[in-house]
């Protein structure tokens, strides 16, 4: 399959995409090529900024750039493939609705719409799409401490994971604003440390690294029946809270 994590900033994305590959030996963790070449890029054109500072160089050359690359990327590739990505396609949309709604000039409410069918045709490339919400009352990757501009990471987090959150309402929804009335990718969320959002993959992905069908998913007894899915995770989110695990602690917070 072809799969990626998505998420906003420290949301431990890149630590979930490499236990992932981990678990799934079969699985080839991929980098998108987009960051080198727009770091040459910004090299140019910024004085060196890097590439990640998108709040400070966000742009609609950036965004359709980075846009552009990843879809360059994922396409080389089929559903018989097993790959992964650490971030992708949606991220890409998120930050350009950021973008938009903070009043980057040049990415209005004309750009977003002209995007539509390019982000619809595109998603098909996906299998599956790792969601990495930020959520009350489960261990979160913390803001590295040292950060100058804390207040403001926490804040830009926040505002991020609500268009994800919102994002994801739409596709639970059955909505299709923005992904293909067909071949849509699942979106699945994993969230609290790094033990529990591999054991929630489990439910979903099998040990050969395929997607459950809907016949034989773990979880799709529980769906039919109306148990509340976060119930299910209570005493494994206990053993795996960072004060019950030295292995982990200090690493995250609540």
């Amino acid at each position: 399959m072809r799969v990626c994590i998505s998420g906003a900033n420290n949301m431990g994305k890149s630590t979930l995409t490499r236990d992932f590959a981990k678990n799934w030996s079969n699985y080839e963790l991929k980098q998108l090529s987009y960051r080198d070449a727009l770091q040459e890029k910004l090299g140019k054109e910024k004085g060196g900024t890097d590439y990640r500072c998108l709040t400070q160089v966000g742009c609609k050359e950036n965004q359709e750039f980075i846009r552009d690359s990843i879809i360059d990327d994922i396409s080389g590739y089929t559903r018989d493939d097993n790959i992964i990505y650490d971030r992708g396609l949606w991220d890409n949309l998120m930050y350009s609705l950021y973008l938009s709604g903070i009043g980057v000039e040049g990415c209005d409410a004309d750009w977003i719409k002209a995007q539509l069918p390019i982000f619809k045709e595109a998603f098909k490339l996906y299998d599956v799409m790792l969601f990495t919400p930020l959520l009350d009352g489960y261990s979160t990757p913390a803001i590295p401490e040292g950060n100058e501009d804390l207040d403001r990471e926490v804040i830009f987090r926040s505002e991020c994971n609500n268009i994800f959150v919102a994002l994801h309402k739409e596709y639970l929804d059955g909505k299709r604003i923005w992904l293909p009335q067909e071949d849509t990718p699942a979106i699945i969320e994993l969230f609290g440390t790094p033990a529990e959002r591999i054991e929630m993959a489990k439910l979903y992905i099998n040990e050969e690294g395929s997607a459950y069908g809907e016949s034989d998913s773990l979880v799709a007894e529980h769906m039919t029946e109306g148990v509340d899915f976060l119930e299910d995770f209570t005493e494994m989110h206990e053993k795996t809270m960072p004060d019950k695990d030295p292995a982990i602690k200090g690493k995250y917070h609540n």
